[in-house]
């Protein structure tokens, strides 16, 4: 299929019959143990067209092609990983551009990331892939749909149900910017929620003080609701006078869920350096 093809200026009508005379063509199904779906709204990969930079660019889940088509006009240089073999073979079919490169492989094992992150990320690897893409200082920008409720969790703010550790450790991180909500009808098959489109922006490099706000976190909320300080000295351990008053200080007799995002930053710095937390 020639450069010409624009799945983002066609009709969504037009552009699902296009998605179901390829699955079609090649024998294929959604497979839902991979959380396949296809993107059927024009207007989610203009939106994605956009948000992306001029740089080297990962696309996560090549599907048949789709994004990638889109992608492949507007980056230097593509390369598109996908797991299903299956689907694999119908995106090469799909996309002929010079500067893509169409690759097997599974997301959670991928290394060498480029500058930018791209893709409609499968709940099922979600949270791998945000550490993954937190891990990679290489990543400046990741333009990600992902379901709502992940959405959700990634820009809560303190003292909210939905703010948790995957909040803090991407906040330490990245910028987090909500693009747009899109409904079930903007992708083949209907999942069973809406999606929104995430930019990540670097602010932060991850470093020993990220490492040590890993193992924090992991270990403090598991009691999201205790005070911070309480569930710190039973957990963690706190010795010596100079390091108990200042801890205590900086939490201000906040339970878990309402320490801010620099402040449990802060807090990883003062017990990594104490060596009350790991920070390899």
């Amino acid at each position: 299929m020639g450069s010409h093809f624009k799945p983002e200026d066609m009709s969504r009508q037009a552009l699902l019959s296009w998605t179901l005379r390829t699955l079609r063509s090649h024998g294929l199904k959604p497979r839902r143990k991979l959380s396949q779906n296809f993107t059927v709204n024009p207007y989610l990969l203009k939106t994605i067209k956009k948000l992306v930079e001029y740089a080297d660019t990962l696309e996560i889940g090549c599907g048949i092609g789709t994004l990638t088509l889109v992608l492949s006009r507007v980056v230097p240089r593509l390369v598109s990983i996908e797991i299903d073999e299956r689907l694999l073979e119908a995106a090469r079919e799909n996309v002929d551009a010079a500067n893509t490169i169409l690759v097997k492989a599974d997301a959670t094992r991928y290394s060498g990331y480029p500058e930018q992150v791209v893709g409609n990320i499968p709940y099922h690897i979600t949270s791998e892939i945000l550490v993954l893409i937190a891990r990679s200082n290489s990543v400046r920008r990741a333009v990600l749909t992902v379901q709502k409720d992940v959405a959700e969790r990634l820009t809560a703010n303190p003292g909210s149900d939905n703010y948790g550790r995957i909040t803090v450790l991407v906040k330490a991180l990245f910028k987090v910017e909500v693009a747009g909500v899109y409904g079930r009808a903007s992708f083949y098959p209907k999942p069973e929620v809406e999606h929104a489109v995430l930019v990540l922006t670097r602010i932060k490099q991850f470093d020993t003080d990220i490492e040590a706000l890993e193992e924090l976190t992991r270990v403090m909320f598991t009691q999201r609701r205790r005070i911070a300080l309480k569930v710190l000295a039973e957990r963690v351990g706190l010795k010596g006078d100079e390091l108990y008053p200042r801890i205590q200080r900086l939490l201000a007799g906040k339970r878990v869920y309402e320490v801010e995002v620099g402040e449990f930053l802060e807090l990883a710095r003062i017990v990594g350096e104490a060596g009350l937390i790991s920070r390899d």
